[in-house]
């Protein structure tokens, strides 16, 4: 028997499992892909280092950094942010290096059900689990059609959210072959982040840049490229890596509308069940591409206390 399911091995799934670990529990966690990370991954080519999702976050507290043998790999730029030297993809590795607990790789969870007073858990493998508390770390139209038979009021909530897809084009240029005027183009783009971060150029004469681009949908990756180079009015990249993210940010929303939206899903999910990710954070849990990895992971740990609560009840 499973006391506690983590569906999702995303930042916040991941975060969730670690602190599940941390204090000893019995849990499983299930990740639909190969590999743990979600949507976060890091790459090297030609002396640059990129990440597939944002590569500046809200800085992250140093003592928990530590704990994950990551202190010293931060390095904050001015403004409260940060990056980390060996890409963000090492924070997702160091939460789950030391994961212990079963694990279920490339498996879908298709449905929620009740059986007496414990949740079960039909895979669409036909594999069949339960558990006593469960952590949802999913976005909210996989978890509306999880959710649909065990509490239709939430999947009816979930189905309602609305999207902006994105491209993240990261560009590794020389700097001569950025004109200096360059941030006055910004306003074409959703954000564009730059560094020239040893640990993230191959030298002071090189600068890494991440451009958002909105409406990048079925787009050819090699057009993007030249529209976002364009837009900068950079010229001969190095290297440059394009991210889809088809689902990036919610639909502009108010804030107070967001929250109250959020306080009535949880208000209807079954005692046991937590619902945690990016899409059930503040409304700008990416403001100018700017990462609350902070967040997420705080929405895991929370997650992990909450479902070891209601084994003690």
């Amino acid at each position: 028997m499973r006391d506690i399911v983590v569906i999702g091995g995303g930042m916040s799934g991941l975060a969730a499992a670690h602190e599940l670990e941390r204090q000893g529990a019995r849990y499983t966690i299930i990740e639909v892909k190969r590999r743990f990370g979600g949507g976060i991954r890091s790459s090297q080519a030609e002396g640059f280092l990129m990440d597939s999702c944002a590569f500046v976050f809200r800085a992250l507290d140093e003592t928990r950094l530590a704990a994950l043998g990551l202190a010293g790999q931060q390095q904050a730029r001015g403004d409260g942010s940060a990056l980390l030297s060996g890409g963000s993809e090492s924070l997702t590795a160091a939460l789950a290096k030391d994961l212990r607990g079963g694990r279920l790789m490339r498996m879908a969870l298709s449905s929620i059900g009740r059986l007496g007073g414990r949740f079960s858990l039909c895979l669409e493998n036909g594999l069949m689990l339960d558990a006593r508390a469960l952590i949802l770390a999913l976005p909210a139209r996989y978890a509306a059609r999880v959710l649909y038979n065990v509490s239709p009021e939430t999947a009816g909530q979930l189905a309602d959210f609305q999207y902006e897809s994105l491209a993240r084009v990261s560009l590794g240029l020389h700097k001569n072959n950025l004109p200096a005027d360059f941030a006055s183009r910004l306003t074409n783009c959703a954000f564009v982040l730059r560094t020239d971060s040893p640990s993230r150029v191959p030298d002071s004469e090189h600068i890494l840049l991440q451009v958002g681009l909105r409406g990048a949908a079925g787009e050819d990756s090699r057009q993007i490229i030249v529209r976002a180079a364009r837009l900068l009015g950079a010229q001969k990249p190095l290297v440059a890596r394009v991210d889809h993210w088809a689902e990036a940010d919610l639909l502009p929303i108010e804030p107070a509308q967001h929250a109250e939206r959020l306080r009535a899903i949880r208000a209807s999910l079954p005692a046991g069940i937590r619902l945690i990710g990016s899409d059930y954070g503040q409304v700008d849990a990416q403001s100018s591409g700017i990462a609350r990895l902070d967040e997420r992971m705080a929405m895991g740990r929370t997650a992990a206390n909450a479902a070891l609560a209601t084994l003690r009840m």
